[in-house]
């Protein structure tokens, strides 16, 4: 009789060895009949809740609620509509959401079960995150006619079809001999977005109010342009095939630091220039 190992599913090809965790399961092979294997039961941080409550998640947890907070101001909650928060709060879950893995990386004697719920709990956050609160975003911006969803469904549709062909290929990566850190991607993260939509959203409403002498009219076919823009190009390059690198701890910095300046310098033309401010009162809520 021998025993196969069962591969860690997201341990980085490692192979969790039956004689020292109870989370692995093993087959039995003897005589060519197959044994069914032992029952694996999830081990939560709590008995008497469901799921990972650990810091190992909880950037990822806050990435969610950043997002609810931007859909509820972008859905009028307590008040008239707030495009501008949303999109901040966009921003805030991007920058949450990118540093999740290096927390969740730093916790000691992480199972297979607590890393492939990781990487489940963060495709699922992503969702509403960078697909769902982006296009609230274009409801505040009063895009709500029938044309315009039919950009939401491509946009959310691709960003989803992206997610789940990440998850199974990360499964069958990591499942390979010698399989180790993931350098590159196929087509763009979804997360991406909420560096994209910010500053697309700040160059689109730049010209509200009349700023440079344009007109309302062409301040909204300027905004709606953009936005669409926006939506259609990150839902292109989340399904299209090319490869893009993963910037880890270093490259993250240089990113988050690229972007804060881009937006900063943005915010500054729109208010030295065109005379819009970055953001209302909040005053203005009931």
């Amino acid at each position: 009789m021998e025993t196969e190992k069962i591969d860690n599913v997201m341990g980085g090809g490692e192979s969790i060895d039956p004689a020292q965790t109870e989370s692995a399961a093993t087959v039995a092979v003897a005589d060519d009949v197959a044994v069914p294997a032992k029952k694996r039961r999830l081990k939560p941080t709590s008995k008497y809740i469901v799921g990972y409550w650990h810091y190992g998640v909880i950037l990822t947890y806050l990435s969610l609620a950043l997002s609810i907070c931007g859909i509820c101001f972008a859905a009028a909650y307590g008040g008239p509509r707030r495009d501008d928060i949303a999109a901040f709060f966009v921003l805030l879950a991007g920058l949450c959401d990118g540093f999740d893995g290096m927390v969740a990386s730093t916790r000691k004697h992480r199972t297979a079960d607590d890393r492939m719920f990781g990487m489940q709990i963060d495709s699922l956050c992503d969702i509403v995150s960078f697909g769902i609160a982006p296009i609230m975003v274009g409801v505040a911006m009063g895009m709500t006619r029938w044309y315009y969803c039919i950009v939401y469904v491509f946009f959310v549709l691709c960003g989803l079809v992206r997610l789940a062909y990440f998850n199974v290929d990360e499964i069958n990566r990591v499942n390979e001999p010698n399989a180790g850190r993931r350098e590159s991607y196929t087509g763009l993260p979804i997360t991406n977005v909420s560096l994209a939509l910010p500053v697309f959203y700040l160059v689109a409403t730049m010209f509200d109010n009349g700023a440079c002498g344009v007109t309302t009219e062409q301040a909204q076919i300027i905004r709606s342009v953009l936005m669409m823009t926006c939506y259609i190009l990150c839902g292109l390059l989340f399904v299209i095939k090319f490869k893009m690198f993963k910037a880890h701890a270093r490259g993250l910095i240089i990113t988050v630091i690229t972007i804060t300046v881009l937006v900063i310098g943005l915010a500054l033309i729109r208010y030295y220039v065109c005379g819009v401010v970055l953001f209302q009162p909040l005053t203005k809520f009931n």
